[in-house]
């Protein structure tokens, strides 16, 4: 007998499971990790693994699978919880103490940056594996850790996502010891406020942990195809920032895009373009629903913000078959937002809402 659905029945299917792992993956996300619904949960398992660590401790025992396989190759290999707390390490001692001291043991709290030498810091870590746990990514990067004498070392990390049952439960993670103090690590915006704290090649801004410029438009542009043959429209937003002392961008930047990540579709993309800018890519979405949405932002994130911070709103949308490649939405965009900075000058000090502009091709450069 054929099959009721047709011959699209199958392609059907494959898009709806894609779409029920992304929601899946959002709620768990929203459960476990975001601050908005609390650490409850965390909080007991946090306890659970100090209080075993003796009976987890077994995880570190040679010949447990990749974790004994990757110990030979790196300096060090292991595994977290969702929460980026160790779970599970391969044979040997970690950073020169045993394993057992450190199950449990948040990640981030090895950390030994400085201010001096612009290494990552604990909040910034914490965002790449929430990115890492919600976005489904890799994440690849120096990091300056503490060792068991009381003085650290630069390592390479990679991280990756741990996927059980459908749902991201934590990270797969492996270091290797640099040893060359000489090396510089990952720029921050301290003294650079028009980069991200991850360069514009990296996969994701260690700040917010959303995309890098270069990676957000390759994601973007992956969509375009499908787009095309759905014959479905996407939008472009960029959401600028000003009014914020040169100290602060970086504390805006980054309540920004929690602010952002509680209320975007799973299947939207996030991504930081320089200092004071994040994107929004939307698949299916019109110049009018855009606008709709870059005004709703503009009236109600300088609210959440520090001090009397003013949004913008940039908005580019794409047509289906209109040929136009990422670096043209995206400039697009950014000539929107110009438009909106410039209305933002003229507006009273004492608005909060900010200016938004949708570009048109018969804008004037």
């Amino acid at each position: 007998m054929a099959n009721p659905a047709g011959p699209c029945g199958g392609g059907a299917r494959a898009v709806n499971a894609r779409r029920g792992l992304a929601l899946r993956m959002a709620v768990f996300w929203r459960r476990t990790v975001n601050p908005r619904f609390g650490f409850s949960r965390y909080a007991g398992l946090h306890e659970t693994f100090r209080a075993q660590a003796p009976s987890l401790s077994l995880n570190a025992a040679p010949g447990v699978g990749w974790l004994a396989i990757a110990a030979m190759l790196t300096d060090l290999a292991f595994e977290t919880d969702a929460m980026g707390c160790f779970t599970a390490f391969g044979p040997g001692k970690v950073l020169g103490q045993p394993a057992a001291k450190l199950l449990g043991v948040e990640a981030a709290a090895l950390l030994a940056g400085s201010p001096e030498d612009e290494a990552l810091s604990a909040q910034q870590f914490r965002s790449v594996i929430k990115t890492i746990c919600l976005e489904c990514v890799a994440w690849h990067g120096k990091v300056r850790l503490r060792l068991a004498d009381g003085g650290s070392s630069v390592f390479r990390l990679s991280l990756a996502p741990r996927i059980i049952g459908g749902s991201v439960t934590g990270t797969y993670g492996i270091l290797f010891d640099l040893d060359t103090k000489e090396l510089t690590l990952p720029d921050s915006h301290a003294g650079h406020a028009d980069d991200p704290a991850l360069n514009r090649h990296a996969l994701l801004d260690a700040e917010t942990g959303l995309w890098s410029p270069r990676t957000f438009a390759e994601e973007m542009g992956r969509r375009f195809d499908r787009l095309d043959v759905e014959e479905l429209p996407g939008t472009l937003l960029y959401l600028g920032f000003a009014r914020v002392r040169p100290e602060l961008q970086s504390a805006v930047a980054m309540r920004m895009a929690e602010e952002l990540r509680d209320v975007v579709r799973p299947t939207d993309l996030l991504g930081r373009i320089d200092a004071t800018t994040l994107a929004l890519w939307c698949d299916g979405m019109d110049q009018l629903t855009g606008a709709e949405r870059a005004a709703k932002f503009c009236g109600q994130l300088p609210l959440l913000l520090p001090e009397r911070t003013r949004v913008m709103g940039g908005v580019a949308p794409r047509w289906p078959g209109s040929g136009e490649d990422p670096a043209s939405v995206m400039e697009h965009a950014a000539v929107a937002l110009r438009l909106a900075a410039l209305a933002n000058e003229r507006s009273p000090k004492e608005e909060t809402a900010g200016a938004w502009r949708v570009w048109q091709r018969d804008l004037n450069y």
